[in-house]
């Protein structure tokens, strides 16, 4: 039964309708497609009803090329898209369905775990739980459908992927720079039809359908390449909208119409982006923007179950067969231009015959006009150890053009007081005046112009003897003087000490002797003679020299100092008659007291009037050490035997040197209490064996009892010399000498103090120091001096050199060609642990680099040779070039390609660069212990402990994330493990690791196993290679810090 509606409600509907009076702007157009609307806009206003769309109509159609219902002429949009006609995007997710909601004027927000213009594209796995399953892959329960879902990135089709790409052509970008270019792209396996949109500010401007469509993926050993070749494509604008019509915007509509036809590909490589090209569109984009082709750079995602998840197809490994012939070649060349340019720098450039050997006038003048003449003078100079008293108020003053010899036995303080003078540096509390010219001079001021010989020979062993004096010329005279002059000078002094015949002998050491040690004393004295100072100073000169050539050592010093107008100060011990006859000036010490000071040729004239009068014929040198050793044994207390039981055995208490000048006194005749002891002496020699035991037997408890301590005080004999001296003539005159000069410097005329100098106020400098060779000079002449030792030395260079390439090759036969499974990453693991366990031990070779030369390098810088930056910055390139830089480069360059890691050229001088810095770390590590410790046993275990600390927490050993979170600092503050991580992440990061065990085949991604172990695939550059940088600058820092300040020669 039909329902009956009333006549006043139809008549309520039709009356409007007939009427006519309808006006297009009320219908609701929200919900009208753009074609509905344009009918709208040009439909007569009367008589007529508005559109609706059909798209079986020729003035309809559906967007993105969408399928129309024959029956109902509506339109079927691919996913990701609403509206009556398919042009509105869809917001939501992919998973949503038929229930997702279209795009209002604001872009979409996708929900969680998708993106995209219209949320198409997956994100995350979690995106995809829930997603309805494809392909028919079912299981018997429905929960594991549900949690088994992958978002798989791939950008291969399975079934229907979506890819969202950002356009990436400069040109195209740089035209529309607030309306970013992009392009959405998905494709349908089932169909064989793939779908292009381009948008501009996420407004599409047209969309292309492509159909006939094949993919394939082509995998690489480092990148994977998808392909999509489409046989034919269709494009339509849409109107009004840019490039299709847009006020202001080109119009391509018959283009895309007419002329894209066909064919198309679309691929994507995961290391360089996707392209897009078409013919007829490769024309376009090259016409207008000079580009070949669309480039982008895309993101896909398909949902997936993930036993869809496309499997991993093992890539056969290239052939490294020419990789490893190349990088052993070039390992192999390394080591050649090495060793030659080492060969080449280090090589002796011996001259010829240069015959008689003088400085060019033209240049010798150069060492007195830029020289001030400097007299010294010393006051009350005291020296306290503790509560002992070492020195106690010398007094002296010697001038220009003077010698000054300081004399006494052994133990008396001629080194110390010697030190003193030349303003070394001691442990003990100095006090005193010293003045210079008249002034107090500061420290460096005055060690500008002073040279200083050690007793002790320190000397570089691979030098030649001409080498060893050139430096020191080079480094010292004035910078001013020509190469040429440098080298006369040097050959000169070698000549006048008598050298010039041994120039080139290697200096050698005690392993590998070359020249004696007279010969090595004299090379010590040309070392500071060949620079000339004002003022020269020498401990024990002559020292370990036959008399002919301990005679010619002294007179050419006297030469220096009288015809260079030059101040020289030395020790010496038992000097022959004709050397004591050179003396200007004697300063006689026992004890630490002052026995004597003054002129020496008015040394026997007091001695005479002090009733110790030299006798006739004697060795006046030999008779006052003789003088002063027995008045020293002098008993200290009544309770002591008597003088004459101590005078009669005192030549038994001296010492084996000592007692030889007791016996050449004994000699001589003479009325001196000495000589009468001596007599004595001889006259007590018949007594019996035992008298004589228990008679030394006395004497060794005597001396123990009155051995000095603290301010013990002297023996009486010894006590009346020095107070004999303290208030004679000559201590007086040299006492009013050094006020003398005081008050007239006080009264600024110094010229009367000493008349034959200048005046130093006037030139505006006190002692003007000659200007030396600059940094860049120092630097250069350290250098080549570092590079000959090292290529003299080879041992230790061939060591590393040979040690890399042998166990380079012992690597690359147990582990060769490794393989792509769970055994090869345990292989590649170890080689990495290997290969630093190598390269940190063997730096430890470093503590002999400096150990060796430690007193060399103290003992140059105070006498003012070099800055500490200059020595140290030489030392450091010149180890690091040849120990640290080569080697790791030659074992890389072998073991690489012999191993098979990663066959990539990024991946290989990364390899490199991580040793490199590994090794130069390690070295500034083991170079600092060096510094910081003296003795080398020490500073060996120390590095050892560092080394095997650092190896704990390497990485392979414990684990990084089973260490407490207090502790993980351990990890990151070793260098050891920054440098595995790095070469674990640089070879295993892309790796895909295919394991089959019980039939079971399993592919798992070696990054999935490194976060296991621990490690961080992302961790290459940052944190890992930063921090062997940081190290490295740090460590090296720290060693010239502790050089310059901590390690000083203290006396």
């Amino acid at each position: 039964m039909h329902k009956r509606f009333p006549i006043s409600v139809l008549g309520f509907v039709l009356i409007p309708l007939v009427s006519g009076r309808i006006d297009n702007s009320s219908w609701p157009t929200s919900g009208m497609s753009h074609y509905e609307i344009s009918s709208l806009a040009s439909s007569p206003s009367i008589n007529k009803c508005p559109p609706c769309f059909n798209c079986l109509l020729p003035a309809f159609t559906c967007g993105q090329f969408g399928h129309c219902d024959e029956y109902d002429g509506q339109c079927k949009c691919p996913p990701g898209w609403g509206g009556i006609d398919c042009l509105l995007p869809q917001c939501g997710s992919l998973a949503d369905g038929v229930e997702r909601p279209l795009r209002e004027n604001d872009p979409c927000q996708c929900k969680d775990g998708w993106g995209g213009i219209n949320c198409n594209v997956c994100k995350t796995n979690d995106a995809c739980v829930g997603f309805p399953l494809a392909g028919g892959i079912h299981t018997d329960m429905v929960d594991e459908n549900v949690a088994n879902m992958t978002c798989y990135t791939g950008g291969e089709t399975v079934f229907s992927n979506h890819q969202m790409c950002d356009i990436t052509n400069r040109k195209i970008l740089d035209m529309l720079p607030d309306r970013p270019p992009q392009v959405t792209f998905s494709c349908d396996n089932s169909t064989a039809t793939c779908g292009f949109q381009f948008w501009t500010a996420q407004e599409e401007s047209f969309y292309c359908a492509l159909d006939t469509c094949s993919s394939e993926a082509q995998p690489g050993y480092d990148t994977n390449t998808t392909i999509y070749a489409c046989e034919h494509i269709r494009c339509k604008c849409i109107p009004d909208k840019f490039l299709c019509g847009e006020d202001g915007s080109v119009d391509i509509s018959d283009f895309l119409t007419e002329e894209i036809r066909g064919p198309a590909t679309f691929s994507c490589k995961t290391s360089t982006g996707c392209r897009f090209e078409e013919p007829a569109m490769n024309n376009l984009i090259n016409d207008i923007f000079g580009d070949a082709y669309i480039t982008l750079q895309c993101a896909s995602g398909e949902c997936l179950h993930y036993s869809q998840v496309p499997g991993f197809h093992p890539i056969p490994k290239p052939d490294n067969t020419k990789w490893i012939a190349l990088s052993s070649a070039g390992a192999g060349l390394i080591v050649v231009l090495t060793v030659a340019i080492l060969w080449y720098v280090g090589r002796s450039r011996n001259g010829g015959d240069f015959g008689k050997i003088r400085l060019p006038e033209n240049e010798a003048s150069k060492l007195m006009t830029d020289h001030v003449p400097a007299s010294l003078h010393f006051s009350n100079i005291s020296y306290f150890l503790g509560n002992r008293i070492i020195l106690d108020k010398i007094s002296g003053a010697v001038k220009p053009g003077q010698v000054m010899a300081i004399m006494g036995a052994s133990g008396a303080g001629k080194s110390t007081f010697l030190d003193i003078l030349a303003r070394k540096r001691k442990m003990g509390q100095v006090s005193g005046t010293t003045l210079v010219n008249g002034r107090e001079v500061a420290d460096a001021e005055f060690k500008k112009v002073v040279g200083f010989v050690d007793q002790e020979d320190t000397l570089m062993s691979t030098l030649t003897v001409y080498e060893t004096v050139l430096y020191s010329a080079l480094l010292r005279l004035p910078r001013e003087m020509s190469l040429e002059a440098k080298k006369y000078r040097t050959l000169e002094t070698m000549n006048e000490l008598g050298i010039l015949g041994i120039k080139d002998s290697r200096i050698g050491d005690s392993g590998r002797r070359s020249i004696s040690g007279g010969e090595k004393r004299r090379v010590s004295i040309a070392c500071e003679l060949v620079t000339s100072p004002s003022i020269l100073f020498l401990d024990e000169p002559t020292s370990g020299l036959d008399s002919y050539n301990a005679f010619n050592v002294v007179e050419s010093l006297v030469t220096l100092a009288r015809d260079y107008n030059r101040t020289v100060i030395f020790t010496i011990h038992q000097p022959r008659s004709n050397i004591v006859a050179l003396f200007d000036h004697l300063v006689l010490l026992a004890h630490g007291k002052m026995v004597y000071s003054g002129e020496f040729a008015k040394c026997q004239e007091y001695f005479a009037s002090i009733d110790q009068p030299c006798p006739p014929g004697f060795n006046i040198a030999d008779y006052l050490i003789d003088l002063t050793v027995h008045a020293g044994l002098e008993p200290r207390s009544p309770d002591s035997p008597s003088n004459d039981a101590v005078s009669s055995t005192s030549g038994d208490n001296l010492l084996d040197e000592e007692r030889a000048v007791g016996a050449s006194s004994v000699r001589s005749q003479g009325r001196s209490s000495t000589a009468v002891e001596e007599e004595t002496e001889l006259r007590t020699r018949g007594v019996s064996f035992t008298s004589s035991i228990k008679r030394k037997t006395s004497q060794l408890l005597e001396a123990v009892r009155s051995s000095p301590s603290g301010n013990s005080t002297i023996a009486p004999k010894l006590a009346q010399l020095v107070e004999a001296y303290s208030t004679s003539e000559v201590a007086q005159s040299i006492k009013a000498e050094a006020e003398e000069v005081a008050t007239a410097q006080r009264g600024a005329d110094a010229s009367h103090a000493d008349g034959e100098l200048r005046d130093v106020v006037v030139e505006n400098s006190l002692l003007r120091g000659r200007k030396r060779a600059s940094w860049g000079t120092q630097f250069t002449i350290l250098s080549g001096r570092a590079f000959k030792n090292l290529y003299r030395d080879p041992a230790l260079l061939a060591a590393h050199y040979l040690s890399s390439v042998v166990l380079a090759l012992i690597c690359g036969l147990f582990i060769h060609n490794v393989s792509n499974d769970i055994a090869g990453f345990q292989n590649r693991l170890g080689l990495f642990f290997f290969t630093l366990s190598l390269f940190g031990f063997s730096c430890l070779s470093s503590l002999g680099l400096f150990a060796n030369e430690r007193v060399l390098f103290m003992r140059e810088r105070a006498n003012g040779y070099y800055s500490t930056f200059t020595y140290f910055s030489s030392k450091v390139l010149f180890d690091i070039l040849p120990l640290r830089l080569v080697p790791p480069i030659v074992f890389g360059g072998i073991v690489y390609g012999l191993v098979g890691l990663v066959p990539t050229v990024p991946a290989f001088w990364k390899f490199i660069l991580t040793l490199v810095l590994f090794n130069l770390t390690t070295a500034s590590v083991i170079l600092l212990l060096s510094i910081a410790f003296a003795s080398t046993s020490v500073a060996s275990l120390v590095g050892t402990l560092i080394m095997l600390f650092n190896l704990l927490f390497t990485g392979l050993l414990i684990n990084r994330d089973t260490v407490t979170p207090a502790l993980q600092w351990l990890h990151t503050v070793s260098f050891f493990h920054a440098a595995f991580e790095a070469l674990a992440v640089n070879e295993l990061r892309y790796l895909q690791l295919k394991e089959i065990k019980y039939g079971v085949e399993l592919d798992v991604p070696a990054a999935t196993i490194l976060s296991i172990f621990g490690l961080r695939a992302q961790s290459f550059w940052w944190p890992n290679i930063s921090l062997l940088g940081i190290f490295f600058v740090v460590f090296t820092t720290a060693s010239f810090l502790m050089l310059h300040f901590f390690v000083k020669e203290r006396r």
